[in-house]
Order: C-alpha cells, then structure tokens, then sequence
C-alpha cells in the first residue's frame, strides 16, 4: 500500500515537472524557430541586396563598356572623317595653288606685254619731253617728204600729231568764237585743219631735195613756253624758222611758226581766214580747208 502510495507520488511529480517542461520546451522551439527565419530572412535581404548590387555592378560595367565602345567608334569616325577631310583639303589646296599659278602666269604675261607695249609708248614719246626734241621730230619727218618720191599722206599726219598742238592754234586763230562751238564741230574742224597742215608740208618739201637743219637752239620763254631757232638749208641757202612750244599732256608741241623770224604762221592763217571767222561761218571755213585739201594730191 505504501509502496503504491510511492510510486503514484512519483508519477505525480513526474506529471507535474513535464507539465511545467513542456511549456519550457515549447517556448524554446518557438524562439528557435523564430531565430532560424529571422536568420533566413537576414540572408536573404542580405544575399538580395548583394545579388542586387553584382546587378547594378554589371550593369554599370555593361554601361561602360558600351560607352567606351561607343566612345572609340566616334573617336575613329572622326578619324576618318578628318582624314577625308585633310585629303580633301590637300586636292582643294593643290587645285587652288595650280589655279594661283595659272592665274599668276596670266598676270605676268599681262604684265610683261603691258611693259612692252608701255616701254614703246614711252620711247615713242621721249621726243617730246623736250622741246628741241619734239622740233628734231619734225624735221625728221620732213626730210623724209623731202627724200621720198611718193610721200605718204598718213606717216605726214602722224608727225604732225605728235608735234603740233591744232587746238590750241585754232584758238588763238579763230579767237573768242571758239568756245562758243560745239564739241563734234570742233573736233571735225581739228580734223581737218590738222589734215590742211599736213597736205601744205606735202605740197613744199616734196619738190625739194637735199633738204636739212642746222643751228638749233632753244630759249625759254616763260615755265610754259619755249622759242626753238632752226634754220632750214636748201642748196646752201638759209631760211630762218623759229618754232613756239607750249607744254600740254606732259609733252611739248608747236603751237606757232615764224618765217625769217617775224612772220607768224597764226596771223596768216588769221588773215586767210578773216571772212570766216569775222562772220562766224565755221561750218563754211571747214567747207574751205576740206576742198583745199582735197585739191592737194596726197
């Protein structure tokens, strides 16, 4: 009886200490438990969020890499875009410079022919930067008229061009009326009168021969005027001729001439032409020296 009353006490104590076992048990499960998926779910945030980082890592990487790559196809596109344009540039520069050279040999040939035509306009007329020159001139051109059995009407007018100032002549003939004239009349009247000068030497020194000049000297007169003295030898017969130059257009021309050193050529002509002049009739006056000069065999 006493030995059950034991065993009963026992199993009563055994019952009591798992019943308070249990609950020890059970919490220390639960916090277990809750320690593991507290710790699985750590790992995970911590694997995720380190999956996520390799992600951005890789995707950076990938980023850059396409960035470099893209970097170095620009970089030799524009490599081969300035090569294009440096061979570009050399055809541009070579044509330029075959086009400058072109262009410049053009502008020296232009060059050298304008010299040449300027350095025989300028020997041409060395003569009349000086009045005596411009007198030898002259004389020149009359030995030839003297020389030649058939003279030529237009070498005559040429010297008498270069030599002889018919403007200022006409002026000083006809007198104020002049410049109450038109501009083509005065021109047809130079024309002509330039043209009666020319047929008057003709008509003298082709029926002379061993025509010369000597004793030429000149006197000045004013800044603007010049006397140049000649005489004009014909089988060792001397006559006087004196010559009056004015400076116009940078050179020197005869404006007057004086026989035997007195008769003036302008009062001649001023007397021969009184009828025209006195009543104005310039168109009649040209009428006039075109039928004498017509009447002189060129």
């Amino acid at each position: 009886m006493n030995f059950k009353k034991k065993i009963n006490s026992k199993n009563k104590v055994f019952n009591i200490i798992g019943l308070i076992s249990l609950p020890i048990i059970v919490l220390i499960l639960l916090e277990s438990s809750f320690n593991f998926f507290g710790d699985s779910e750590n790992y995970y945030e911590k694997s995720s969020s380190t999956s996520q980082l390799q992600t951005k890592k890789d995707l950076l990487e990938e980023k850059e890499s396409f960035e470099y790559k893209k970097k170095e196809d620009l970089v030799s596109s524009n490599k081969d875009l300035d090569v294009q344009n440096s061979n570009e540039k050399d055809v541009l520069n070579k044509n330029t410079k075959k086009n400058n050279n072109i262009a410049k040999s053009e502008v020296n040939k232009k060059d050298k022919l304008s010299l040449n035509l300027n350095t025989k306009k300028t020997d041409s007329l060395k003569a009349f930067e000086d009045p005596m020159k411009t007198v030898n001139f002259l004389h020149q051109g009359l030995r030839k008229i003297s020389s030649n059995n058939n003279p030529d009407l237009k070498n005559v007018l040429k010297v008498i061009n270069r030599t002889y100032d018919a403007e200022k002549m006409l002026k000083m003939i006809i007198g104020a009326d002049w410049k109450n004239q038109e501009n083509e009349k005065k021109k047809e009247l130079i024309a002509v009168f330039k043209e009666y000068i020319s047929k008057n030497y003709l008509k003298r020194f082709s029926k002379i021969n061993d025509v010369s000049f000597s004793n030429e000297k000149k006197e000045k007169i004013s800044s603007e005027f010049f006397l140049v003295r000649s005489n004009l030898v014909i089988k060792k017969e001397k006559i006087s001729i004196d010559y009056l130059l004015s400076f116009r257009d940078n050179t020197w021309k005869i404006f007057d001439v004086l026989l035997d050193g007195s008769v003036s050529e302008i009062a001649t002509k001023k007397s021969e032409f009184r009828i025209y002049i006195k009543e104005k009739k310039i168109d009649e006056l040209i009428e006039a020296l075109k039928k004498f000069n017509s009447q002189i065999q060129s």
